[in-house]
């Protein structure tokens, strides 16, 4: 019996693996199931030469890319953070068929039915294509917001303390050509460039991507993230080059996501800024999409507290909101390592009276306060 079970659970997970394949595009099925050849020659483009790549003591692996034929020019392959790169359709599906049927398995004289199998397949096929932005969805971002408010407001700046002699120039262009990129996001809010180079006499120390640095720009612009551009020269680590774009959140201040292209060798000029803008702007748009929603504490005035989101975050008259203090951050004694936070702490509840504008919303105190200004809130 069990063996009858097995080969339909075998005959199912190839049937639907096919049909999610040719979804996916044929011309990559070969590769996508790792039916590969040891003496097939296979030539990659430049940006991905190289297996592995250091930057500020993280490693990046050359990883497929999710978004690839999905949005326009983005490459088929790209460095991610070791750890986060993309796992392939037949290694997701078979992982989950494999842990369900073990599952079963195991349950003394039970096997699966046909049928209970067909449509567990089916929906493994299913969910994986929605999260890989395949399926019936253009996009599911990796990043999961889980607040039922929309819009979201990013400052994008160049790192030009950071950035070596003679290459301000390739910066400040990757760093407005992002800022332009981004601007045609309807649900993106963009700080412009004076306002964060006001911003900029917030940061304090050397290192402008510093936890508290991130959250002192995410209060002084009001945004929920932040982009960081740098230019790592040529000869930095046996490189060619890399143009890295990094998204923090900037309720905690902590990175989400960094994104390096490399250049060819002698390439790492202003035509190569926009090239990266190109490849990477949609993607970094939904990281933004994906981060965590929350609003803050403008001022207060008559007994009203004044919000800096708005219509643009879908807020309505009622809508109720938790002032939030971001909780305390667990540090191994041993190690040193961060090990994530807390929950948030939750100061008090408002009531949202009127919406005035895109990112503007006034409220009342249900309970807690005084509060002060710069204060987070989310849903509740």
């Amino acid at each position: 019996m069990h063996q009858s079970w097995i080969a339909r659970a075998s005959f199912w997970v190839i049937v639907f693996t096919t049909l999610a394949l040719l979804v996916t595009g044929c011309g990559k099925m070969k590769k996508m199931v790792g039916i590969t050849q040891e003496d097939e020659d296979e030539e990659y483009p430049a940006e991905v030469s190289q297996e592995t790549v250091v930057i500020d003591n993280k490693t990046f692996v050359r990883s497929r890319n999710p978004y690839y034929l999905i949005y326009p020019e983005q490459p088929e392959y790209i460095y991610a953070e070791k750890g986060t790169e993309f796992e392939g359709l037949q290694v997701s599906l078979a992982k989950s068929v494999a842990k369900y049927i073990s599952k079963e398995k195991g349950k003394a004289g039970t096997g699966i039915p046909p049928e209970k199998l067909q449509e567990m397949v089916r929906q493994e096929v299913e969910r994986i294509l929605r999260e890989q932005g395949q399926g019936g969805v253009l996009y599911a971002s990796r990043v999961k917001s889980t607040s039922p408010y929309t819009g979201r407001a990013v400052a994008v700046i160049p790192a030009l303390s950071e950035t070596p002699k003679g290459y301000d120039g390739i910066n400040l262009t990757l760093a407005n050509g992002l800022r332009a990129e981004l601007q045609r996001q309807k649900d993106l809010t963009v700080i412009n460039e004076e306002a964060t180079k006001e911003a900029l006499t917030k940061v304090t120390g050397s290192k402008l991507a510093a936890r508290h640095n991130i959250q002192a720009l995410g209060d002084a612009l009001g945004v929920q993230g932040i982009i960081i551009t740098q230019v790592i020269p040529p000869g930095t680590r046996d490189s060619s080059g890399y143009l890295v774009m990094e998204v923090y959140e900037t309720f905690l201040g902590s990175q989400v996501k960094a994104l390096p292209e490399a250049s060819p060798p002698g390439a790492l000029t202003i035509d190569a800024a926009y090239t990266a803008v190109r490849k990477d702007a949609g993607l970094l748009a939904d990281q933004i999409r994906g981060l965590d929603w929350f609003g803050r504490i403008e001022f207060m005035k008559e007994g009203k507290v004044f919000l800096n989101v708005g219509n643009n975050s879908g807020l309505k008259p009622g809508s109720l909101l938790a002032v939030v203090q971001p909780g305390k951050e667990i540090i191994n004694p041993q190690t040193q390592a961060s090990l994530g936070y807390t929950a948030d702490i939750i100061q008090g509840e408002l009531k949202v009276t009127d919406v005035l504008g895109n990112n503007g919303a006034a409220a009342t105190i249900v309970t807690g306060g005084p509060f002060k200004p710069n204060e987070k809130v989310k849903g509740r």
